[in-house]
């Protein structure tokens, strides 16, 4: 429920107009009916007095929830220091502690939209569009987080691609998912060793093609049938 809401129904439940609340408590009731539209927010002091008008939380006006909140201790410790203060030191402390609220809002509001990740296998050795790098079993691999997608959960490594032989579908430093096979369909984009050289490359069955139409293809009757193997099927990008 948004504050707006929530003024409106203390107002008609306990029977009080813009002006009623202006004149008991200072405020102006331009500032209120702005408040009931929603057009603005009050400020933190504004806020306190509303909901001390009211008998109510602060909470409770701000989201409709806990409308009578039992005090913990520590508010009542910070309300003592509060009514020691003067008046203009209270208006500092209110002042801080709004900034201080809206900055852990900003907090929480910012690690509740990340997106949730995994972590995949990633080789250190990069995927050629072009000439193609060495990608030996032995090679070393990390770990990196990659969001938690369906491609993501199928995938079993992640190749990161070097050149730009598969433009426009893949770009240098794309990083690419794959799912480990040993065969891919004619048409599909797969992961090729060829004399331990890695490719990332269009399966033309009797050859590896690339999308970008300034490189040529690679054939397969230039080589030993025995140092060709596919390594997998890409199945998406980070």
């Amino acid at each position: 429920m948004k504050l707006s809401q929530v003024l409106n129904s203390l107002m008609a439940e306990t029977n009080v107009s813009a002006y009623k609340i202006s004149k008991e408590t200072g405020i102006s009731d331009r500032l209120i009916g702005y408040w009931k539209k929603g057009e603005k927010m009050p400020s933190a002091e504004n806020l306190l007095t509303i909901a001390n008008y009211f008998g109510i939380s602060v909470d409770y006006l701000l989201t409709g929830e806990d409308k009578i909140k039992p005090v913990a201790n520590d508010e009542l410790e910070l309300l003592t220091y509060y009514k020691e203060l003067p008046e203009r030191e209270q208006m500092k402390l209110i002042g801080r502690a709004s900034a201080l609220a809206e900055v852990y809002k900003e907090q929480v509001e910012a690690e509740e939209s990340e997106e949730p990740t995994i972590e995949i296998r990633h080789s250190y050795y990069k995927v050629s569009a072009g000439t193609g790098y060495n990608l030996n079993d032995g090679d070393q691999w990390d770990t990196i987080e990659v969001p938690d997608t369906p491609e993501a959960n199928k995938a079993d490594f992640a190749l990161t691609i070097s050149g730009d032989s598969m433009e426009p579908v893949y770009y240098d430093g794309d990083i690419v998912l794959v799912k480990s096979q040993p065969a891919i369909d004619n048409g599909e984009i797969g992961i090729f060793i060829i004399e331990d050289n890695g490719y990332i490359k269009k399966y033309g069955g009797d050859k590896l093609i690339s999308l970008n139409a300034k490189y040529d293809d690679i054939m397969f009757s230039d080589y030993d049938p025995d140092d060709i193997r596919c390594m997998g099927l890409v199945i998406g990008r980070v």
